[in-house]
């Protein structure tokens, strides 16, 4: 019998799916026993998708959002030329089919992709929502115009960054994970993210060329910012960064970002900033140009004990 692990690879073979809910991501970057998938059919045509990752925190088991994986989800087929309020229907009966299929959990929470907008079957089921937003330029063919629409102050700090540092393509992932450590170690904290997970994110994207990581480095050597950033045929996306404490006015972070957008409009449509709800991190994605784009956060406890945790 064929597992749902093997229709989801099949759907993702025959299907244009976005980067972060495909079955190679989770494949690689999660172990067998970590992740599993619900999958909708029509008859034999497969129709939606739900991949999950189960965590275990303490004595509970969770479908929670990963590290350097910002969305989840549900994707859907749609049958072509459906109707509008056809749509809608076709998309409850599916998702109704999916939650049925998520194993018993204490908790579930993902954040799912910009383009789905329809969470009502999940509130029917006893599912809550918050809106979380980034910003998305949606078409990056035309830098100069990218460029133009940048605030002023963005451009000024690319222009003087462009007189002082130099930019490299590195396959050297390291780099990244030590600046990571030196910056939450001084702010008396732990960087979340292992050095094996990861080695085996940035080995992914490298193989399968849809991800670079970039680093801003003046004429002594010294790196004043790293940037990983991938894509897929729809998007690209700003994965991951970080900039030493000691170079924080030099711009080499937006000369990255700069950087990226220009090498992504040689691979794909637009560029997402995957923008944060921290008040001055949002400011400085804002200030990019580009468009502000809800996301649903979905999520349900049904262990009674974790509900007086959290409250």
């Amino acid at each position: 019998m064929t597992t749902n692990k093997e229709l989801y690879k099949q759907f993702c073979d025959q299907e244009d799916v976005p980067l972060f809910i495909q079955y190679e991501w989770f494949n690689a970057i999660y172990r067998d026993d970590e992740w599993n998938v619900a999958v909708e059919k029509k008859g034999n045509d497969i129709v939606a998708i739900l991949p999950y990752v189960v965590s275990k925190k303490k004595s509970f088991k969770i479908i929670t959002p990963q590290f350097l994986s910002p969305y989840q989800g549900v994707w859907v087929k749609y049958p072509a030329g459906q109707k509008y309020a056809s749509k809608i229907g076709y998309e409850k009966d599916i998702i109704n089919g999916l939650i049925t299929q998520l194993p018993q959990i204490d908790a579930f929470k993902q954040n799912f992709l910009p383009s789905f907008t329809n969470w009502m079957p999940f509130n029917w089921k006893g599912y809550d929502q918050s809106t979380r937003y980034t910003y998305i330029i949606n078409d990056i063919s035309d830098t100069k115009k990218v460029f133009i629409d940048f605030k002023d102050n963005i451009r000024r700090e690319i222009r003087k960054a462009e007189k002082q540092l130099t930019i490299e393509v590195v396959n050297n992932i390291d780099l990244m994970f030590e600046m990571k450590q030196k910056i939450y170690n001084e702010n008396n904290d732990t960087y979340p993210i292992s050095l094996s997970k990861l080695k085996t994110l940035f080995n992914y994207c490298f193989d399968n060329k849809c991800g670079e990581l970039i680093v801003a480095k003046d004429e002594e050597g010294n790196i004043h910012s790293i940037l990983l950033y991938v894509w897929d045929r729809q998007s690209a996306y700003y994965l991951h960064g970080v900039t030493a404490s000691e170079f924080k006015t030099t711009g080499s972070m937006s000369l990255l970002l700069w950087e990226a957008i220009k090498r992504s409009s040689l691979k794909t449509k637009a560029f997402n900033f995957e923008g944060s709800m921290v008040e001055s991190i949002e400011r400085y994605f804002r200030a990019f140009g580009g468009k502000q784009t809800p996301y649903f956060q979905i999520r349900k406890t049904d262990s009674k004990m974790l509900k007086l945790l959290n409250y």
